[in-house]
């Protein structure tokens, strides 16, 4: 048997095919040793009984030779020794008389054949004339032998054979069907369907089997129902969740894929589990390293204001990761918190911090710089007047000095005065401008709202855009490309017009100016949108410029903040833009521009609250 075939013996071996085996193995010894024994003693008796039979033999050949051997009869002799050695048992004689051998066909050394030997006296009327020696032959002991051996090998063969089917048919019978019954049965109840109650076998032993099976199978139904109770318990926990919660194992691959993940996503949990978490879900990709070293140290993991660019919109998240302390290295989980609200409220705190510390010093300066600023456009006025004002006082004083006022204005326009006097009053007003913009963060508007129609309001600042003498300089408003998206459902809102227009203003000339860089297959173009988000107005005024830098984007509403060369911006247009939407309508204002990609301002405002209607015969159409 090779050890192959051994094998699939081994995993083939059955309870009814060991019991019989043992059974008949049992039978075997038991009746090898009393067939041995019985054998031994039958063959002892046969082998007396030829003992017997060869000393009978013996002595009757003694007394039949006595008279011929008397009368020395040789042919008589030979004719009674001839008789008894033609039978298979006497295979040799010896026969003395004195010291004379008168016949021996016995050989010197005995053989194989030898049994026994066998001597008896030859007596004749009381007197011994001789000796006759007898040599018996082992045939009939090593037949009866044989025969018994065969007979106890018969006998070992057919008990063994009828015990050993009868064992098989009764262990058939008592043990492989019911235990193939309760095999069928197991496997049912393995395959889940713990209802399953076994019948009795009729047996005591099986019964109790039976029983405990079926109880057995009660139990792990009771535990199932209990397991999926949890984890549908624990399901809908971490689907209720309102962070991303993800499963990953050592490898970054996915166990655990919640709803809210599905819903950022876009990826169904079945599609999802066994993928690398990086490939779903690209903002992962990059703190993956930091996830494994994470689950390799099993110390917690958080990174912050991690950026997401997987959707139209850039949006901020907080990732946590809890590495699982099992035993072995068994993975995490990882929370991921969308905190774009939160980092733009923080973002707005931070404006309105700086708004509120500018504020005061803004009213000081303002004061400050307000009082010489009005002396010297006043002075400058004055001069002008003085030199180029047809004024009775000043022909007076020049025909005194013997000058005629022409000779003097024809001097001065040699000297390129006016054209100074003219920048001082130019730059004069330009400071006064800033001053005004200043003052505007010392103080909160107390301008009362009125309803206006959004929609008019935008498009009544793009046609004052269009006309901007400012704008015509750099480029020329009307020839970008205006895409309105406006809801037509869209309500009247409380705002106050002059002050709205402003800030779609500074937007739409920031927008411009950074447009006016485009390469020409990007003609610039704004999108125009308005719609309602629950209780808030929501406008949206997007470009399709170069976008901008992160750290120019935080600092876009800072006061003074600008990026434009030095004369051509004062930094105060959003910042102003901020205050009047934070500050006197109670709004928000923010940006979303990722480099390269434009930029979308987005102003919202609260549609009740506390706005003030003053006049609603006035109100815009």
């Amino acid at each position: 048997m090779t050890p192959l075939t051994a094998v699939r013996f081994l995993q083939r071996r059955t309870i009814s095919g060991d019991l019989s085996i043992g059974l008949a193995l049992i039978t075997v010894v038991v009746i090898s040793l009393f067939t041995a024994a019985y054998q031994r003693y039958t063959t002892h008796h046969e082998i007396h009984r030829l003992e017997i039979e060869a000393a009978a033999i013996a002595g009757e050949m003694a007394e039949v030779l006595a008279r011929p051997l008397w009368n020395m009869d040789m042919d008589t002799v030979r004719q009674i020794v001839n008789a008894y050695l033609s039978s298979d048992f006497v295979t040799g004689v010896r026969i003395v008389n004195g010291p004379e051998v008168l016949m021996d066909t016995i050989p010197d050394q005995p053989d194989d054949q030898q049994w026994q030997l066998l001597k008896r006296n030859i007596v004749n009327d009381g007197e011994t004339i001789g000796s006759v020696t007898l040599h018996f032959s082992n045939a009939r002991v090593r037949a009866v032998r044989e025969n018994a051996l065969m007979q106890t090998l018969v006998t070992i063969l057919l008990v063994t054979a009828a015990i050993g089917l009868g064992s098989h048919l009764l262990m058939k019978r008592l043990v492989e069907r019911p235990l193939n019954r309760l095999i069928a049965g197991i496997r049912t109840i393995g395959a889940g369907d713990y209802q399953l109650t076994l019948p009795d076998a009729g047996r005591v032993e099986i019964n109790t089997l039976t029983h405990e099976i079926n109880h057995m199978a009660r139990e792990i139904d009771r535990r199932e129902a209990d397991v999926r109770k949890l984890r549908e318990t624990l399901q809908n926990i971490i689907d209720s969740m309102p962070s991303m919660l993800v499963g990953v194992d050592p490898a970054g691959r996915v166990t655990q894929w919640n709803r809210e993940a599905e819903a950022i996503t876009g990826v169904r949990a079945g599609d999802a589990v066994g993928r690398a978490i990086g490939a779903i879900y690209p903002a992962m990709a990059e703190i993956m390293p930091k996830v494994r070293r994470a689950i390799d140290e099993k110390t917690p993991l958080k990174e912050s204001k991690v950026v997401d660019r997987s959707g139209e919109a850039v949006r901020y998240c907080d990732i946590t990761v809890y590495p699982l302390m099992t035993s072995g290295n068994g993975g995490a989980v990882i929370r991921v918190d969308d905190t774009t609200e939160r980092v733009r409220i923080e973002e707005m705190m931070i404006q309105s911090e700086k708004m509120l510390s500018v504020g005061g010093l803004a009213a000081g300066m303002a004061h400050e710089i307000n009082n010489p600023l009005a002396g010297i456009l006043q002075n400058a006025q004055v001069m002008h007047n003085r030199l180029y004002g047809d004024l009775p006082k000043n022909r007076a004083v020049a025909d005194g000095y013997g000058i005629r006022m022409e000779t003097i204005q024809a001097y001065m326009a040699q000297r390129n005065i006016p054209e100074m006097l003219d920048s001082i009053m130019a730059s004069g007003q330009r400071a006064a401008k800033i001053v005004e913009n200043m003052l505007s963060f010392s103080r909160k508007s107390e301008t009362m709202h009125s309803l206006h129609d959004a929609a008019q309001l935008l498009d009544a600042t793009l046609e004052l855009a269009g006309n901007d003498y400012d704008m015509k300089k750099g480029f020329d408003f009307r020839r970008i490309r205006i895409i309105r998206e406006y809801d037509p459902s869209f309500p009247r809102i409380p705002c106050e017009a002059s002050k709205m227009q402003q800030v779609f203003l500074n937007i739409l000339k920031n927008g411009a100016q950074a447009m006016a860089g485009n390469p020409v297959d990007r003609p610039p173009q704004f999108i125009l949108r308005t719609y309602i988000d629950g209780e808030t107005a929501c406008f949206e005024i997007e470009d399709n410029g170069p976008g901008m830098p992160e750290a120019v984007r935080k600092r876009i509403f800072e006061p003074f903040f600008t990026t434009k060369p030095v004369g051509i911006g004062t930094g105060l247009g959003l910042s102003v833009s901020y205050f009047i939407i934070t500050e006197n309508h109670g709004g928000t204002l923010y940006v979303q521009a990722p480099q390269g990609s434009g930029a979308r301002f987005v102003i919202r405002l609260p549609i009740g609250g506390d706005a003030v209607i003053i006049d609603q015969a006035n109100v815009s159409p």
